[in-house]
């Protein structure tokens, strides 16, 4: 059986490393999963924890495994049902082949291994007690080798193979103040991370990789927070037959990288790089013919599965609001993919958000700080943060529309032009009267030009002071002056003529003028007459344009002495969603649920669906007066097109007990105050809180529409929050504009 099974292992490997399909990255996609949804991400956890509790744990006694299983599950879960990990997709379907091949003499701990791409640009992979391992796609994208993946999949191996989840927990609760939460999922003792070193290279060993790439795999790590490759940038990058960038721009100093192997390892959960080094350097040694194999899947495999890494990192820079980081990962990429239209929606996405950062006055938050810079990419962030607003807003403009005339008929760019036009106008300061048609070059010939004349004028004619005839030579004191800082206002000339783009400014113009216009009216109205106005507006917003909804999983959390009760929290998100459910069709309005009850029906598409709209509403909760293009933007039309309507609920219910009774409350109320012995009863039943806020998002402004929220004193009860809710799609329901 066993040989049967080793050559069946073999006949995987192979036909794996020949079927796997290449990726077209002119036309990238971002990964999403794919087959069928695996119970990890269907269960729900409170049976996760029945289950493993039936089984048991010789290491921890009733009370401890409680609190462990409770801890570990739910934080998996949530990480789970975040939108980030991944299944079925490339990078895990790669991930699970070289596992393969580590256990390839193994195979019962092969089968208790489940293998999901986490989307994240922190380099990491932890596996868990439940056998469920998590690799980074900011791991992947750092790489030099398939055999530095190996070893650190040997490594999270090992880790599983020796319990170290549940033996960290166990030693935390002795040795400190860990309490009965688990604060890391992949934190360790430093002595469990040496084991793993030592257990994961025997997997690797026997496995057949090159002991060459354990050396460089610790390089990998060291230098993991810089991007995934040091190339310096050009002065010139932004250089076009119109746009010119003076070379003065950029900073003339170097940044020197500072990590270093020898670092502060004392209040680390992992020991430092030369301490993993030394401890392995005679491991190493002690192992004879070792086979040198640094690809046993193939190179050109790994390239492809590294490259989807890399171009994920630029939407997770763009989603963290690191603009220069995706700014100068683009710039990488855009060497070998010069084609890529992905990678030009991309950069039209980080330019149109950081323009929008800049005009808010926090673009601070999307560049690095001057004492934070290293490497080559501190160039560009340097550049960034030295730019004007209207720097900004022209170099913004004119990359936005340069991939727009390239790929004219994309949507995405169409609208991604369309919103930088109304932010230039309604909300900043642009205007078209600003720039010039000259060329950078014309204009600095005729200021040098104009200058050599005017100081042969005031030479010649001998007429002010010393000082005076100084002030009048500068450059800048001169008529039609010349200052190459404000290189962009001989950067848009061709835009300037385009009868297209004009037309589209004017509108703008138009519109800001009526809404000026409008803003005049309200100025002059009584009170009366405003507050029948803004009844009115209110109505038009608190309508749906359709009796359809698009419901996303409820967040529900209720609170037990001050901490999450997550087993209460979960049996009343699964009551809140059927209430929301049977709310929406008292009212007729007919919804479509995208939540944990319903992904084993919808499988695998809904939860990429569930995954699209999550990151939509963190991306628009990130800063609250920044409106951010949706960076998903083909995803959310596909959706949009499958359910056939706009409207998205977003919704959370909050729920704690606190009775606010103290003991010196009873004690006065029992024998100082017999009439106010009622105290403690009423005090009792009021002591519950509950909120309920829902959030209605119009996929096509892809903004907030509107909010409601209730507050009330009682236990969220099915009843209760079916009433609110029904309250709610009552004022929302659409009806022929008129409302309510």
């Amino acid at each position: 059986m066993e040989i049967i099974f080793r050559s069946l292992l073999a006949s995987c490997v192979i036909i794996s490393s020949f079927s796997w399909g290449q990726t077209n990255f002119n036309t990238y996609i971002p990964i999403v999963s794919k087959g069928v949804i695996p119970a990890d991400f269907t269960k729900e956890t409170f049976q996760k924890v029945k289950e493993e509790l039936r089984e048991g744990r010789n290491e921890l006694n009733r009370s401890q495994e409680k609190v462990f299983l409770k801890g570990t599950n739910y934080a998996i879960d949530e990480l789970l049902h975040s939108g980030l990990v991944v299944y079925g997709d490339p990078i895990s379907e790669y991930v699970s082949s070289i596992a393969a091949i580590l256990l390839k003499d193994d195979k019962k701990t092969l089968e208790k291994l489940r293998f999901y791409a986490l989307k994240s640009n922190v380099a990491n992979a932890f596996s868990t007690d439940q056998g469920i391992l998590f690799v980074t796609t900011g791991l992947i994208m750092q790489l030099s080798s398939e055999a530095e993946l190996a070893f650190v999949l040997a490594h999270e191996i090992a880790h599983y193979q020796l319990g170290h989840v549940v033996e960290t927990f166990d030693w935390k609760t002795k040795n400190s103040t860990f309490g009965d939460q688990i604060e890391h999922l992949s934190q360790y003792v430093q002595e469990h991370e040496l084991e793993a070193d030592n257990a994961g290279l025997n997997l690797y060993y026997n496995a057949g990789y090159s002991e060459k790439a354990v050396s460089s795999t610790f390089d990998v790590l060291m230098y993991s927070y810089l991007p995934f490759e040091e190339r310096p940038f050009s002065s010139s990058y932004f250089n076009t037959p119109v746009m010119y960038v003076p070379e003065t721009m950029f900073p003339t100093k170097t940044y020197p990288i500072t990590a270093i192997e020898d670092y502060d390892d004392e209040n680390s959960s992992h020991p430092n790089i030369k301490r993993r080094k030394s401890a392995l350097d005679p491991e190493i040694l002690k192992r004879t013919n070792w086979q040198h194999t640094f690809f046993k899947l193939g190179e050109e495999r790994f390239a492809s599965i590294r490259s989807i890494a890399r171009f994920e990192a630029v939407r997770l820079h763009i989603l963290d609001v690191e603009y220069a980081e995706a700014l100068y990962a683009i710039y990488i990429l855009e060497k070998d993919y010069p084609e890529s239209i992905y990678l030009h929606r991309m950069k039209s996405h980080a330019w149109l958000n950081f323009m929008m950062y800049k005009n808010g006055n926090i673009s601070n938050k999307t560049v690095k700080k001057e004492n934070e810079l290293e490497g080559e990419s501190a160039k560009l962030h340097a550049f960034l943060k030295k730019l004007s607003k209207d720097g900004v807003n022209t170099l913004a403009l004119r990359t936005i529309y340069d991939s727009h005339k390239k790929f004219p008929n994309d949507e995405e760019l169409k609208a991604l032009q369309s919103k930088l036009l109304e932010h230039l106008v309604q909300k900043g300061k642009f205007s078209t009267g600003t720039y010039s048609l000259k060329s950078f070059d014309e204009a600095a010939k005729e200021a040098l030009s104009a200058k050599k004349d005017t100081i042969r004028n005031t030479s010649s004619t001998g007429s002010g002071s010393k000082y005076e005839r100084i002030k009048k030579s500068k450059l800048g004191e001169l008529p039609g002056s010349f200052d190459s800082t404000r290189f962009y206002l001989y950067g848009i000339r061709d835009i300037l003529s385009d009868s297209s783009f004009l037309n589209k400014y004017n509108t703008q113009l138009d519109i800001k003028a009526a809404l000026k216009k409008e803003a005049d009216v309200l100025d002059e109205m009584t009170r009366k007459e405003r507050k029948a106005y803004d009844k009115r507006q209110l109505r038009n917003v608190e309508t749906l344009s359709s009796n359809e909804l698009i419901v996303v999983e409820p967040s529900v959390i209720s609170y037990k002495r001050g901490s999450i009760d997550y087993v209460k929290s979960e049996k009343l998100e699964r009551i809140f969603s059927e209430s929301i459910e049977s709310a929406a069709e008292l009212t007729g309005i007919k919804s479509y649920s995208i939540d944990s009850r319903t992904l084993t029906e919808k499988g695998t598409a809904g939860y990429n669906e569930r995954s699209i709209l999550m990151t939509l509403l963190n991306q628009l909760s990130i800063e609250e007066d920044i409106e951010v293009f949706p960076l998903d933007f083909q995803q959310l039309q596909d959706i949009k097109r499958d359910y056939g309507t706009t409207n998205v609920m977003f919704s959370l219910v909050e729920h704690s007990y606190s009775s606010g009774l103290t003991f010196q409350g009873i004690f006065s109320s029992i024998f100082v105050y017999p009439v106010l012995l009622v105290y403690v009863p009423v005090s009792l039943l009021t002591g519950n809180h509950t909120e309920i806020t829902a959030l209605f998002l119009d996929l096509d402004s892809g903004t907030i529409q509107r909010g409601v929220h209730y507050y009330f004193k009682d236990t969220p009860k099915k009843w209760q929050l079916g009433a609110h809710m029904f309250d709610i799609f009552t004022k929302l329901k659409h009806n022929d504009g008129k409302g309510e």
